[in-house]
């Protein structure tokens, strides 16, 4: 009777056994709580977003994911945390816009906003919307930019503070557009929202959700949509390419990270998870509702996107010279 080799019968059986490694360690994440860390306070857009998130992984997983805000350092707060987490799966960001805009503010950091964390996805986006004071006498964007030519300087735009998502929407139309703009930065959305309304400030460009609520005050206009097409939320209104201007593009994005280094079965689950959710009719309805559009981005889409929006606003804040205190 010929037998094989012991050894190769023990490379055969780990063989086996690493062949099953893999299904057996993606079966058993999670065997505990996941904590989806937001970088701002309760309340805001990117935390509604991530409790979504949260609340229908918790649903279509049986396990338990939480949210834990950890606003401030504009984000560098929660990214660092994430960033220098074990690199297991349990502890995520919910990573957004201002990711890719932080490299540039602070290039000093003692972590790296980008290759310290691994993209698990992009699941939503909301584009952002450019609204005026209803008393500045502009109809559409064009307009718009001709008031501004005829009186450069003299409009002002706001922001909820020097190097945010809005101030960044706002360099950019000048510089697509050609036009001249004074900044005003505010210490959060609320205010300059506020102050829009009370006619101290004329324009504010920001994500949807931020203004959606007074869209019908009469007390402000929407002009365009700073996106490829209309939005569903908000279908009346053009985009900035049907006013003449396409390089007008900006949108706050939504997705997870995990730190750099996090099995790729883990991020394989979490992305698999989340294409599932966002098939989720009510998922998508409420993400509609909140003025963000769902998408899907795998992994590599996901850090494509990442690396390519840094880029882009690494660009245009050292060319507008834009600092922070």
């Amino acid at each position: 009777m010929n037998l094989p080799p012991p050894a190769l019968s023990r490379r055969s059986l780990l063989a086996g056994l690493s062949a099953l490694a893999l299904p057996v360690r993606a079966q058993a994440y999670p065997s505990k709580p996941v904590t989806v860390v937001v970088p701002y306070a309760a309340g805001g857009t990117t935390d509604i977003v991530a409790r979504l998130a949260a609340h229908s992984l918790s649903t279509l997983t049986g396990k338990t994911f939480v949210v834990e805000n950890k606003g401030g350092g504009s984000t560098t707060i929660a990214t660092g945390l994430v960033a220098k987490a074990p690199a297991d799966g349990y502890t995520l960001l919910a990573n957004e816009m201002t990711q890719t805009i932080v490299p540039a503010l602070f290039p000093k950091l003692p972590f790296d906003p980008i290759r310290d964390l691994a993209p698990v996805t992009v699941f939503a986006e909301a584009p952002y919307v450019l609204v005026v004071n209803a008393k500045v006498p502009a109809n559409n964007l064009r307009e718009l930019v001709q008031l501004a030519k005829a009186q450069p300087g003299k409009l002002n735009f706001a922001s909820g503070g020097a190097g945010s998502g809005p101030h960044i929407a706002g360099e950019l139309l000048k510089a697509v557009a050609g036009i001249d703009m004074a900044h005003v930065a505010y210490k959060g959305s609320g205010p300059a929202v506020s102050d829009l309304l009370g006619g101290q400030v004329e324009v504010l460009i920001t994500a949807a959700p931020t203004v959606a609520a007074q869209m019908g005050s009469g007390r402000m206009r929407p002009l365009a949509v700073a996106h490829g097409q209309r939005l569903s939320s908000l279908p009346d209104v053009p985009t900035a390419a049907e006013a003449g201007f396409p390089g007008f593009l900006i949108a706050n994005w939504f997705g997870l990270a995990a730190p750099k280094g996090t099995p790729a079965e883990v991020i394989a689950f979490l992305h698999a998870e989340v294409q599932k959710m966002i098939r989720r009719p009510e998922v998508r309805e409420k993400l509609v509702a909140a003025g963000a559009e769902p998408v899907a981005m795998t992994p590599d889409q996901a850090a494509r996107h990442i690396d390519a929006e840094a880029r882009r606003w690494g660009e245009l804040i050292r060319k507008a010279g834009i600092k922070v205190d």
